[in-house]
């Protein structure tokens, strides 16, 4: 009971500081990036790896494309749904939901993949896992944009770590990390799975100002990635 208790306290209080601000944030940023990379394509096929039981990013770049752009975009959002989850979910014909199971089966070419804040979950430290994961995912993609933290110190782990609890921690499925990437473990990672970096993004400021120490832009990293041909 007390442990529901908190983790609603926790939820409402997120929702009531960030507030979106976050996912929109981030949101600008991948369409800027879509558009780049595009090719003036009329449509363009994305797949959401570990898009979350709310789907704020899928859902905010698609509005932002559709709406604004006019562009027809198809987003496909895997992650540890239910069938109760999917039924739920699966409201919209151009942001389907599927469990992430079903991507082993999955033949469709997609333009971009999104990877946002969901590699440190599965433990920078698993590293031939995360190299089979981005592996397979190159294979069904053109471009890939991965959203992750980097740590410079015991300070900012210790930041990050504070920040996945009261973010996560009343998150169904969702374990709060421990562990985070520096610049140097994720560029081997990127070796290790042959990428191309097309595009770095450092510096984003993900959360307002008032949050203080936890606003530090130096937390947050988008890449644009693509195997080596």
């Amino acid at each position: 009971m007390i442990n529901k208790v908190l983790k609603l306290s926790l939820k409402k209080l997120r929702d009531f500081t960030v507030n979106n601000f976050r996912e929109k944030i981030l949101s600008e940023i991948i369409v800027k990036i879509i558009l780049k990379y595009s090719n003036n394509k009329e449509t363009i096929k994305i797949v959401d790896y570990g898009a979350g039981f709310e789907a704020k990013i899928a859902f905010c770049v698609y509005d932002i494309l559709k709406k604004k752009y006019k562009i027809d975009v198809k987003i496909y959002c895997y992650d540890l749904y239910s069938l109760d989850d999917l039924k739920i979910l699966n409201q919209n014909k151009d942001i389907i939901f599927f469990n992430i199971k079903d991507l082993n089966f999955d033949n469709t070419k997609y333009d971009f993949c999104l990877i946002s804040d969901v590699l440190h979950h599965i433990g920078v430290n698993k590293t031939s896992e995360l190299k089979n994961l981005i592996n397979n995912l190159q294979n069904k993609t053109e471009y890939i944009l991965i959203k992750d933290h980097f740590i410079y110190g015991f300070f900012s782990r210790m930041t990050l770590i504070t920040m996945e609890f009261l973010g996560n921690y009343f998150k169904k499925n969702v374990n709060v990390a421990t562990r985070f990437f520096d610049k140097s473990s994720f560029n081997y990672l990127l070796k290790l799975t042959n990428s191309e970096i097309v595009e770095e993004i450092l510096n984003i400021q993900c959360y307002q100002s008032y949050f203080l120490f936890m606003s530090n832009p130096k937390l947050h990293f988008i890449y644009l990635i693509k195997k080596f041909k």
